[in-house]
C-alpha cells in the first residue's frame, strides 16, 4: 500500500506547488522539482515515470503522473505522486493513478481538495492488497544479507538464505494475489490467512519489518466482518430509535456506526453517520432552547 499520495500544481513564479497531500507526511521541495525535470527533460513528455532517488535505507521509490492541459488560455501543469514502499513496483501503481487524476484534476483548486484527496485516496486504497511486490529488489536484500553472514564465517546460515532468495519472493507474490482475489469476493478471512502466510515467509528471511507490515494487514483484514456486521446492526438500531422518536437513543447508534466506519477505513461513511449525529444533537439542543423560552418562569 502507498505511504502517501501529493498533487503539485506548476506555478510560474514559484515552480511546483503542493496543493493537497495524504497522509500529512513532510515532502521534500526539491524532491518535487527533481521529478518535474524528470517528466519535462525531453520530447514527448513522459506521462507516467517509475523513479528511485537515494539508495539503501534512505530509498525514495516513487510513481508519478504529469498532466497538463490549457485552461483560460494559461497552461496548467499538474503532478500526481505516490510515495511507495521500498519493497513495491511503482509501474503497478500507474493504473491508480490515473484513477486518482481522473477523480481529482478538476478540483485542483477548490477549496476542499485537501478533504477530497483524504477520502478517495482511502476509498482507492483500504482494502487493496498491494500485489505490487518487488520480487527483484527482496531477492536483492536476500543475497546482500548472504553476503554479510559469509564475511561473518557463517557459512550454513548464508548458503540456506541463498537458497530462501530464490523460492521465497516468488511465493510471497503468489500469496498477495490470492489475497486480492479472496478481497475482490470479500472474503476477507481467507485474505487475512494468505496475507498472515506472507508474513511468516518474510520473518524467514529476517525482513522484519515488511512481515509487521503484513501482519497488521492480516489482522485487520480478519476483523472486518465482524466490524461490518456490527456497524449494519448499529445503523439499524438508529432508524430504530428515529420510528420511536428518541432522538438521543438515535445519536448514540449513528455515533457508533461512524466509528465502526472509521475501523473500517471507510472515511465517506463515517462523516455520513457523524453528521447525521449532530444534526440530530442540533435539532435536540433548539428543542430544548425553544422549550425553555416558552417556559412560564421565562414569560415572567
Amino acid at each position: 500500500m502507498p505511504r502517501a499520495l501529493i498533487i503539485l500544481d506548476w506555478d510560474r513564479i514559484k515552480g511546483p506547488v503542493v496543493k493537497a497531500k495524504y497522509p500529512e507526511i513532510d515532502f521534500d521541495p526539491d524532491l518535487a522539482m527533481k521529478i518535474f525535470m524528470a517528466h519535462t527533460a525531453q520530447e514527448p513528455i513522459e506521462t507516467q515515470l517509475a523513479l528511485q532517488f537515494g539508495s539503501g535505507e534512505t530509498t525514495i521509490k516513487i510513481a508519478s503522473r504529469f498532466t497538463q492541459f490549457k485552461e483560460k488560455g494559461i497552461m496548467r501543469r499538474h503532478l500526481f505522486i505516490l510515495l511507495l514502499n521500498p519493497e513495491e513496483n511503482s509501474k503497478e501503481f500507474f493504473k491508480l493513478l490515473e484513477e486518482f487524476e481522473k477523480n481529482l484534476k478538476s478540483e485542483i483548486d477548490a477549496s476542499y481538495l485537501p478533504e477530497l484527496v483524504k477520502n478517495i485516496y482511502i476509498q482507492k486504497t483500504s482494502s487493496q492488497i498491494s500485489i505490487s511486490f518487488d520480487i527483484e529488489e527482496l531477492s536483492n536484500k536476500i543475497i546482500e544479507r548472504s553476503k554479510q553472514l559469509l564475511d561473518q564465517g557463517e557459512i550454513q546460515k548464508a548458503q540456506s538464505l541463498i537458497s530462501k532468495a530464490k523460492v521465497i519472493p516468488s511465493k510471497i507474490v503468489e500469496l498477495l494475489q490470492l489475497a486480492e482475489n479472496a478481497v475482490k469476493e470479500k472474503k476477507y478471512i481467507i485474505a487475512g490467512n494468505y496475507y498472515e502466510s506472507a508474513s511468516k515467509l518474510l520473518l524467514e528471511v529476517d525482513e522484519t519489518t515488511l512481515m509487521q507490515q503484513y501482519h497488521e494487514k492480516a489482522e485487520k483484514l480478519k476483523k472486518i466482518p465482524t466490524l461490518q456486521k456490527e456497524r449494519k446492526e448499529y445503523i439499524e438500531n438508529a432508524i430504530k430509535a428515529l420510528k420511536k422518536i428518541d432522538f438521543s437513543e438515535a445519536i448514540e447508534w449513528y455515533e457508533a456506526a461512524a466509528k465502526r466506519s472509521k475501523e473500517l477505513d471507510d472515511e465517506i461513511k463515517a462523516v455520513e453517520y457523524t453528521k447525521k449525529a449532530e444534526a440530530l444533537a442540533a435539532f435536540l439542543e433548539a428543542e430544548r432552547e425553544s422549550k425553555l423560552k416558552e417556559s412560564p418562569e421565562n414569560n415572567n
